[in-house]
């Protein structure tokens, strides 16, 4: 029964995250939707991956790992915020890849606030493909 309250806890994570966008600071957007940051760029993985080459310490294969697949600059800004929090790389990746918002950071943070999980358990909870039910590239389960 503690099960199903987590998990219901835990996947309203994702829908009441506030999603990346140009908002100004403190305005909530009415439909709470996941909006990706960069959706006109033509190629956003590598848009994604050049990016996250340009803004984080992230080797070429750390930054391939995190943008493949991407659809926005998300995942950077996700692994930014975690890689802030003092996460290691490698979970900060795992945690954000495929993320189209903030959802997997926030997820984790009232994870790690309201449970006694692990931190790899929760990273695998959050984590932007977990939570999506995605496959490694991104590619939703069928």
């Amino acid at each position: 029964m503690i099960w199903a309250a987590l998990v219901a806890s835990l996947a309203s994570c994702e829908r009441d995250a506030p999603t990346i966008s140009r908002e100004p600071e403190g305005a909530r957007p009415q439909n709470a939707t996941l909006l990706p940051v960069q959706a006109e760029e033509p190629f956003p993985a590598l848009g994604c991956y050049q990016r996250a080459r340009d803004r984080t310490m992230l080797t070429q294969h750390d930054a391939y790992l995190l943008c493949t697949g991407a659809t926005s600059d998300a995942p950077i800004a996700c692994y930014e915020r975690a890689a802030a929090g003092l996460m290691l790389s490698s979970q900060a990746i795992v945690l954000c890849r495929c993320a189209e918002s903030l959802a997997p950071i926030e997820c984790y943070e009232r994870a790690a606030q309201e449970t006694t999980l692990t931190q790899p358990d929760i990273v695998a909870l959050c984590s932007a493909a977990s939570m999506q039910r995605l496959y490694p590239n991104c590619a939703p389960v069928r």
